[in-house]
């Protein structure tokens, strides 16, 4: 059997995300300049996990290593409750529109296959296999933040993710082509999320409007993250790194029972955006 899906289950594509979040923010940055507002900001919303509505306060703590084979793999249910809630980050974020609302459901993406096929959720295919996802945007569609969180039999667990951290440290440009336009993104290798993280930079352009944002992958316990950021018109890392330690920290302590660290406060919920 492939992914397991639950009630509420949708597949999110990053590479269609990719193109609406920025589209989105520049149709909100045109209605500002023209004089007009953005419209009213959406009241907060709870996260929509691939398979789970996760709840729960921002938590700390170290991955673990790999467990062994035989270790028990976690359901779908037990994964996403490791994932980020509108709760854990704040007022400021809410759930996106469905991507039947959004216009942009499907991408083509070059540059990269093996990144293309990360950036695509995976293989769902591959038996045993449970994957979820949650995201999140603000009433001025920047920045956009999701994650995902797999879990299958160890042997596969490892090639798929060894993959991944190859794509993240060979490729050096990706790009994402839907209805909302073609944008090509420079990787560059980044220490976001310290030891144990594969991660890059992305930066690109869509339509003269400079974009920002980070992808990365981390191994925890019985599991893999993977974790992207995009904003429009900022190059600071300071929100992207908290909230990739927020995400990191939080499915550490779900999944291995990792001790939080005193550092462990309010977390990204009181930042601004």
């Amino acid at each position: 059997m492939g992914s397991t899906p639950t009630p509420g289950h949708r597949r999110a594509r990053l590479g269609p995300r990719l193109l609406a979040a920025p589209a989105a923010a520049l149709l909100v940055a045109g209605a500002a300049a023209c004089g007009g507002p953005p419209g009213p900001a959406a009241p907060p919303a709870a996260a929509t996990a691939t398979g789970v509505s996760a709840s729960g306060s921002p938590a700390a703590g170290s991955p673990s290593p790999a467990p062994s084979q035989t270790s028990p793999l976690p359901s779908a249910e037990q994964l996403g409750t490791a994932l980020l809630t509108a709760d854990d980050l704040g007022p400021a974020f809410l759930a996106p529109p469905d991507e039947g609302q959004s216009g942009s459901g499907s991408s083509t993406t070059t540059g990269c296959p093996a990144l293309g096929d990360l950036l695509g959720g995976g293989d769902d295919s591959r038996p045993g296999r449970v994957h979820v996802e949650t995201e999140f945007t603000t009433a001025d569609a920047t920045p956009y933040v999701g994650e995902t969180l797999t879990t299958e039999d160890e042997a596969a667990l490892t090639d798929e993710y060894g993959k991944a951290v190859q794509a993240l440290t060979t490729c050096r440009s990706v790009t994402f082509t839907g209805s909302d336009g073609s944008v090509t993104f420079a990787l560059t290798p980044t220490g976001l999320g310290g030891p144990g993280v594969s991660a890059v930079r992305m930066d690109g352009d869509l339509q003269g409007t400079a974009l920002n944002g980070y992808l990365a992958v981390e191994r925890v316990g019985p599991a893999f993250l993977t974790y992207w950021y995009l904003q429009v018109d900022s190059a600071s890392s300071q929100l992207a790194a908290a909230l990739y330690r927020q995400a990191s920290d939080k499915a550490a302590q779900v999944l291995t029972g990792a001790t939080p660290s005193p550092t462990a406060g309010g977390g990204a919920a009181g930042a601004a955006v």
